[in-house]
């Protein structure tokens, strides 16, 4: 082959590998675009356990703080609560991935139990990326609500950003905003959704605001506490009284000893507890896990499962941990750019010089094996 023929060969088979470079890196970001770059360099823990179900409770870890998010029977769903801020795209990447495998769309309702930052934080993120269809928040108003200041004169208003910027924004998505209230019912066609406090306007302490929530399935009964204190688990007693037993509790205020009273945890009897709380945060007090342990109830904690969900099959609740992380990006990734060093690597040119140096044993000469030439020269 002449000169300037193999020029014009090694021209092209740059041209040609530069090219398929270009195609195959296309390929990639595209699908990375409409894929949601984010949702794919995430590592989210998704419980897969009971995809499909009528009923699912996924307990999503955001640390210390909360986040629930419910499917029920007729295909609506309900995110409990968000976490803080800087947990609000774990949650978003966790919806994100449930609403595609349960072939869904949207939150149907958006319950802020109360307003502080490690229940609400996340819901900047939720809201700025997933439809929500309705909020229910705290009755606790921010301060650029003029005419609801003015209605409800006696209501606290918030001086917490957070929460404000999360209020606003609902507002601005035109999301539905109702107040939690004790006595508001849910039928979803075979779950039921009641709440049983706040019962009052106004509260010294910002955790009794809580939204306390029973949800029934069957023949099941899951008991949400938010952060209530004793004070409203009292009140609880004096209102509801056997009523309020269940089988499943989430545990008051992060098992903190401010909830969860041997009397009330007496009463209710749960098979399970949920806790949401941080592995190194020092809860759930002791207190709490002793008076959980007397009553023979099986604790369930994110600082131990981190994400996990239960359901209700053959008339028991069975609960399941989230899978082993696949990071479907990294097969993907993997796989392109061992396209890649293939393309470059090819040899196109069967009669490219090819030398092979190897030491003479016992000797500081090389032999230089030219396979073109077919002969040896010693140095």
């Amino acid at each position: 082959m002449s000169k300037k023929k193999d020029n014009i060969f090694y021209k092209n088979d740059f041209w040609i590998r530069l090219s398929l470079t270009i195609f195959f890196m296309s390929i990639l970001l595209i699908i990375l675009i409409e894929g949601n770059i984010q949702l794919f360099f995430s590592k989210t823990n998704y419980v897969s356990s009971y995809q499909n179900y009528d009923f699912q409770l996924h307990v999503i870890d955001v640390g210390q703080g909360d986040s629930f998010l419910i499917k029920f029977p007729n295909d609506k769903v309900m995110l409990i609560d968000t976490g803080e801020e800087e947990e609000g795209q774990n949650v978003v990447n966790y919806i994100k991935e449930f609403l595609k495998r349960e072939n869904l769309t949207q939150i149907d309702y958006l319950l802020l139990t109360h307003q502080d930052s490690d229940h609400v934080g996340g819901a900047i993120d939720v809201l700025n990326e997933i439809k929500v269809e309705n909020v229910f928040r705290p009755k606790v108003l921010v301060e650029n609500e003029v005419q609801l200041i003015e209605k409800y004169p006696n209501y606290t208003i918030s001086n917490t950003q957070t929460y404000s910027n999360v209020i606003n924004l609902a507002y601005h998505n035109n999301c539905n905003i109702l107040f939690n209230e004790s006595g508001l019912k849910l039928d979803f066609e075979g779950a039921i959704v009641e709440f049983l406090s706040p019962s009052e306007d106004v509260y010294s302490n910002s955790n009794d605001y809580s939204a306390v929530l029973m949800i029934t399935y069957q023949t099941k009964k899951f008991l949400f506490m938010g952060d209530a204190s004793v004070e409203i688990e009292q009140k609880l007693i004096e209102n509801y009284g056997e009523n309020l037993k269940c089988d499943v509790l989430k545990v008051g205020h992060h098992g903190s000893k401010t909830s969860s009273s041997e009397e009330f945890l007496k009463l209710i009897s749960p098979t399970y507890s949920i806790i949401s709380a941080e592995e190194k945060s020092g809860l759930p007090s002791s207190i709490v896990t002793n008076n959980l342990n007397a009553i023979g109830s099986k604790i369930l904690s994110t600082a131990n499962f981190k994400n996990f969900a239960l359901t209700v099959k053959n008339n028991k609740i069975i609960y399941s941990l989230s899978d082993k992380p696949f990071n479907e990006l990294a097969l993907f990734l993997s796989i392109i750019l061992l396209i890649i060093i293939l393309i470059w690597g090819i040899k196109i040119n069967k009669n490219k010089k090819m030398f092979i140096n190897t030491s003479i044993p016992n000797s500081n000469k090389t032999i230089v094996k030219n396979y073109d030439k077919e002969n040896v020269d010693v140095i």
